[in-house]
C-alpha cells in the first residue's frame, strides 16, 4: 500500500482551515479493540502508516491506515487523514480502493480499514521495467500498461462525476494487482468541489499542473487531467516527466511549459500516443482534454487503429490508417482487380 521509493508529495503552500481535533474525533465511532488482530506492518509514509490486520468480524485480512502520532502533527494532517477515508468511502468504483470501516481505537487514535492490495504500484513496475527486468517486461508490455491506464481514466472520470478531484495522481498512487486489478489509491489530498476546493498548491513535482505551481489557477479537474498526461508520459518513457532534475527546476520548467516530448527519450514512439500525452499536459488548461473519458476515447481509437483527436490527422493519415485496418480486405480487392485485368488482357490476346 505504501512505496517508499516513489516521487514524494509536496505541499508548497497551505491555506486549509483546520477543524477542531476534539470535535473531529468525537464524530468518529469508538471501535472494540479486539475486532482487528495485528499481522504485520506494511509500511509508513507521509502522514500515516498502514498495517495488515485480520478482521475477526468478517474473517478477512484488511489494510488498516493509522495515525498514532496525530497529537504531535499539524492539525491539518488529522483533517486530511479523516477526509481521505470519508472521500474514498464515497467513491464506490471497481478501480478505486474501497474503504470498509473508520473509527478511533481504545487509545483515541483514528484509523480506517480498506481492501488489502496485493501486487505493487505502477511506480515500482516502471522502475523495474526501466532496469530491464525481463519478468516485468513479459508481464507488463506497453499494451497492457495502456489497458491499465484506461481503467485509471475510468476511475478519475467517476470521481469527477461525484465532484471529487484527486490532486495527487501519479504512478505511486496507482496499484497494479497480481491478477490484473488496477486501483487508484491515496486520496488524502483530494478535494470535494461541492464543499469548495482548498486554495493551496499541492501534489508531486512532475505531475503538478502549471497553474497550481505558479499559484495562478484554482485547483480543479484540469489539474487531474494534467497529472493523467504525466502518468501516460511515464508509461511511454518508463520515467516521470523531467526526471532527474532538482525539484525547483522541475517546478520552474513546469510553469514554463518546457516538458520534453516523449519521443526525444523514446525515438520509436507512436506519434499518436505522444500527441495524447502532450495535449493532456498542455500549459493552458483550456487546451487540455476536458474530461478523462476523452483521453480514454483517444487511446481506444489508437489501439483500434484509428486517428486520435489529439493528432489532428490529415486526410492522408486517415487514409493510411484505413488501409492498415483493412489490409486483408484491401489485399483481396487488389488481387481480384489484378486477376480481372490479367484475364481481360488474356482475352484480348486470344
Amino acid at each position: 500500500m505504501i512505496d517508499t521509493d516513489v516521487e514524494p508529495t509536496v505541499v508548497l503552500t497551505d491555506g486549509e482551515k483546520n477543524a477542531d481535533p476534539e470535535n473531529l474525533l468525537a464524530s468518529l465511532p469508538l471501535k472494540p479493540q479486539d475486532r482487528y488482530k495485528f499481522i504485520r506492518s506494511i509500511g509508513f509514509g507521509g502522514m500515516k502508516g498502514v498495517l495488515l490486520v485480520h478482521d475477526r468480524d468478517t474473517g478477512r485480512d484488511v489494510a488498516m491506515a493509522i495515525m498514532p502520532d496525530f497529537r504531535d502533527r499539524p492539525l491539518q494532517d488529522l483533517n486530511r487523514f479523516v477526509r481521505e477515508a470519508q472521500i474514498t468511502a464515497k467513491l464506490e468504483h471497481p478501480n478505486i480502493v474501497p474503504v470498509y470501516d473508520i473509527g478511533i481505537d481504545m487509545s483515541g487514535s483514528p484509523f480506517f480499514t480498506m481492501k488489502y492490495l496485493r501486487g505493487s504500484s505502477l511506480a515500482v513496475v516502471l522502475k523495474r521495467l526501466r532496469a530491464g527486468d525481463m519478468e516485468m517486461m513479459e508481464k507488463f508490455p506497453q499494451s497492457r500498461l495502456l489497458q491499465f491506464y484506461l481503467r485509471v481514466c475510468n476511475a478519475v472520470a467517476f470521481a469527477h462525476s461525484m465532484g471529487i478531484c484527486h490532486f495527487d495522481l501519479k504512478p505511486g498512487n496507482i496499484h497494479c494487482g497480481d491478477y490484473g486489478e488496477v486501483q487508484v489509491i491515496d486520496w488524502g489530498l483530494a478535494g470535494d468541489i461541492s464543499t469548495g476546493l482548498p486554495n493551496q498548491i499541492k501534489g508531486t513535482p512532475g505531475y503538478m499542473a502549471p497553474e497550481l505551481v505558479s499559484g495562478t489557477g484554482k485547483p480543479g479537474k484540469a489539474a487531474d487531467i494534467y497529472a493523467l498526461g504525466g502518468i501516460l508520459y511515464a508509461i511511454l518513457t518508463l520515467d516521470s516527466p523531467l526526471a532527474g532534475l532538482p525539484q525547483q527546476e522541475i517546478l520552474r520548467r513546469t510553469v514554463a511549459g518546457k516538458i520534453p516530448q516523449p519521443s526525444l527519450l523514446v525515438p520509436r514512439l507512436l506519434p499518436a500516443l505522444e500527441a495524447v500525452c502532450m495535449k493532456a499536459m498542455a500549459l493552458n488548461p483550456a487546451d487540455r482534454y476536458s474530461d478523462p473519458m476523452e483521453i480514454r476515447s483517444d487511446i481506444n481509437a489508437i489501439l483500434a487503429g484509428y486517428a486520435a483527436q489529439a493528432e489532428q490527422a490529415s486526410a492522408m493519415r486517415n487514409c493510411f490508417l484505413f488501409l492498415r485496418r483493412n489490409l486483408a480486405a484491401v489485399t483481396i480487392i487488389i488481387l481480384l482487380i489484378l486477376s480481372g485485368v490479367l484475364a481481360y488482357l488474356a482475352f484480348l490476346v486470344s
